[in-house]
Order: C-alpha cells, then sequence, then structure tokens
C-alpha cells in the first residue's frame, strides 16, 4: 500500500532521522537491538542513519512507539539536550507533532 505523505509526517520523518543516532546512543541501544525490537534489519537502521534510504511511514511509527512505550523518549530527549539542544528541539516538536496526529487519527476512526 502506497500513500502520499503530508508535510508535517515527512517533516515528523526528518527530525527523526535527524535524532535517532543520537538517541540510540544516549540510550545505549545498538542498531543491531533497534531493529530487532522495531522488525527491521540492523543494515536498514544503519542506512536511515546515514541517510541513505529514507525512513518510511511505518518504520517511523514503529520507532517512535518502541522508544515511547518504554518510556525512553523522555530519558533520551533529556540526555540529547545536554549535548544536541537543537535535535532536542525538534525532538519536543516531534512529540507534540505525533501526540497530534495520534488525536487526529482518533477522531477520524469515530
Amino acid at each position: 500500500m502506497n500513500f502520499k505523505l503530508s508535510e508535517t509526517q515527512k517533516d515528523m520523518i526528518r527530525t527523526l532521522t535527524a535524532a535517532l543516532p543520537y538517541l540510540r546512543k544516549e540510550l545505549g541501544i545498538s542498531q543491531t537491538d533497534l531493529a530487532h525490537k522495531v522488525g527491521l534489519s540492523r543494515q536498514m537502521i544503519s542506512l536511515i542513519e546515514r541517510k541513505l534510504n529514507p525512513m518510511t511511514w511505518t518504520q517511523f511509527l514503529a520507532i517512535v512507539f518502541f522508544f515511547k512505550s518504554n518510556n525512553d523518549f523522555e530519558k533520551g530527549k533529556r540526555a540529547v539536550a545536554k549535548k544536541y539542544p537543537n535535535i532536542v528541539e525538534q525532538l519536543l516538536l516531534l512529540e507534540f507533532d505525533m501526540n497530534e496526529y495520534e488525536k487526529r487519527s482518533k477522531k477520524d476512526d469515530h
């Protein structure tokens, strides 16, 4: 199934792509562990982090929900903030966008 992403979704993917290596490293999660948890290969995580393969919306959701479900997103934001404040600003926007997206999705389901 192929659908067109909104500009908001594209921005969210760009933000996570930029932040992913920092989040992962600050939380002590290897590419292999993350890949296993979200159903991807380590090679795919590496390609996404090096911006050699664009992240799909499905991959984006899997990664975000993994971090959120483990309460690592908050911990990761704080850890990353110490070294990369500009990335954290993007993560805060990403979290806001995800919350808004979830609200709209639930509203559309009713």
